[in-house]
């Protein structure tokens, strides 16, 4: 499946650089569905996920720690943001401790995501997305900066690729 996206700049810190997923013909990025999402805005854990995505980019970096690893595969970089073991995930592509791109999530209610149409749907989108960076890193069409995980380089993915 091909799928048609650019990764755009949500916010840069001192600690690192947010990014989001925008899909053709589609006006938010996953974020801003994902924190717009009325479901998601009633969890107990919604406050307080948004408030460490704001630390990490500022404060702290997107460390391990902070993520569920390997959510997706072990060859891919997908992880899921949560906090305190809630139902709330954002899952993410964690590409390095100053660089994280935010896909879409949701309420998890199952024992795995799979199970879940929704976040199935997310963890597989985010596997591709994966790939594809990798891909244009290696040709060098996108570059990051090591130093504050600034993506630079052609960041809209068509059906070509």
């Amino acid at each position: 499946m091909k799928l048609q996206f650019e990764i755009v700049p949500v916010e840069y810190g001192k600690r690192g650089a947010l990014y989001s997923i925008r899909y053709k013909g589609e006006k938010k990025t996953e974020i801003d569905k994902f924190l717009d999402c009325v479901m998601v805005q009633a969890c107990n854990d919604y406050e307080a996920l948004v408030l460490r995505l704001y630390d990490m980019v500022e404060l702290f970096g997107f460390r391990p720690g902070y993520f569920k690893l390997e959510e997706g595969s072990y060859y891919d970089s997908v992880v899921a943001l949560h906090y305190e073991n809630g139902p709330l995930r954002l899952y993410c592509l964690r590409r390095s401790s100053l660089l994280l791109i935010v896909g879409y999530g949701g309420l998890k209610f199952t024992d795995t995501y799979q199970e879940d149409p929704v976040l199935d749907e997310a963890v597989r989108n985010l596997q591709i997305i994966d790939a594809m960076l990798d891909k244009r890193q290696k040709s060098r069409e996108i570059i990051i900066n090591p130093n504050t995980g600034i993506m630079d380089g052609d960041l809209v993915f068509t059906s070509d690729d």
